[in-house]
């Protein structure tokens, strides 16, 4: 009797931790972490303003200075787990905050040979807008 109590133990323990090492779940990352192509300092220049993006290893930043006020406007950081990454296809990377649709679409490419940031504006299927955004500061 006590050899049988012992084997149902030791099976229920061995079915126990079997079960818990299949349905563990895999180890997501905490941070999100961009492409090492559209790293860099990026700016792009209008008439009336100046926008200027910096995208590192964990984080996204932008502001505008403006040229009529003098001063910089606008200033946005996104970090850590707030940080989404993702390659969509034909060289075009999303880049924005998680879980929103607060995303932008960009391609890293060569222009008058300057390497460059191709920016999509709107949806794929509809329009041709896009912005280039130039490295530097």
């Amino acid at each position: 009797m006590k050899a049988r109590k012992l084997l149902w133990t030791i099976l229920a323990a061995l079915s126990v931790t079997l079960f818990l090492g299949i349905a563990s779940q895999p180890a997501m990352a905490k941070n999100g972490t961009t492409p090492v192509a559209l790293r860099g300092t990026w700016h792009s220049t209008t008439s009336k303003s100046r926008y200027v993006m910096k995208i590192t290893k964990h984080s996204m930043s932008g502001y505008r200075y403006s040229k009529k006020l003098h001063r910089t406007v606008n200033h946005s950081t996104v970090t850590g787990s707030h940080l989404y990454s993702h390659y969509i296809g034909k060289g075009y990377y999303e880049i924005g905050i998680a879980e929103s649709d607060a995303v932008s679409d960009f391609k890293p490419m060569h222009y008058h040979g300057k390497k460059v940031l191709y920016e999509h504006l709107g949806y794929f299927n509809y329009g041709h807008r896009h912005q280039i955004w130039y490295r530097g500061k």
